[in-house]
């Protein structure tokens, strides 16, 4: 199957989401949060919170350690410790990204009164779950794999540990998360 005829058959499936039992569900649910958080708004602004937070946290350790990858290209040998600690958290950071995206989306885009584009965000997020699990289960199989190179390497003394030099990007991440809660806070306030 070419790229092309698996993008039109996503479409597809999407323009049938809005036709589907999702949509008529959706329009019999008069409800400000899906049913499956059975009316409390702590809840949902909880997983909003979180799972856009998730979201975002996730890109960035997906921009970082593909911005070091690409930047070490040249001097780090694939199979180097490094270089498979670099791809690991790339790997869990975009199954954390794609899998919070997506719930994200479909959480942001709950709108009883457009049943059709709420389901094609519930339909969009059954399709791109087996994505992120893809993405997880490579990185637990690369840690399993890697894991006595890795271990041997950092078990070599001395191994000196800077972990003070990154609070500013630990703030940054503090900051995402900040902006996050208040965006979700907002939205289920304003429901």
């Amino acid at each position: 199957m070419t790229a092309l005829a698996f993008l039109a058959d996503l479409s597809a499936q999407a323009s049938d989401a809005a036709n589907s039992l999702s949509a008529a569900m959706v329009s019999n649910t008069q409800t400000p949060a899906p049913p499956s958080f059975n009316n409390d708004p702590q809840l949902f602004l909880w997983n909003l919170f979180l799972m856009t937070a998730g979201f975002f946290l996730g890109a960035m350790m997906v921009g970082r350690q593909g911005s070091r990858i690409w930047g070490q290209r040249r001097y780090d040998h694939p199979l180097d410790p490094v270089s498979l600690y670099r791809l690991i958290t790339l790997l869990a950071g975009s199954a954390l990204m794609i899998r919070c995206g997506a719930e994200a989306v479909s959480l942001w885009g709950w709108n009883p009164d457009d049943p059709a584009l709420t389901a094609r965000a519930l339909m969009a997020k059954r399709m791109v779950d087996p994505i992120a699990l893809a993405f997880g289960f490579t990185w637990m199989a690369l840690v399993i794999l890697g894991e006595p190179g890795i271990e041997h390497q950092l078990r070599k003394a001395p191994l000196p540990v800077d972990m003070w030099s990154r609070w500013p990007v630990l703030g940054r991440a503090l900051i995402v998360i900040a902006l996050s809660f208040a965006a979700a806070l907002v939205a289920v306030i304003f429901r």
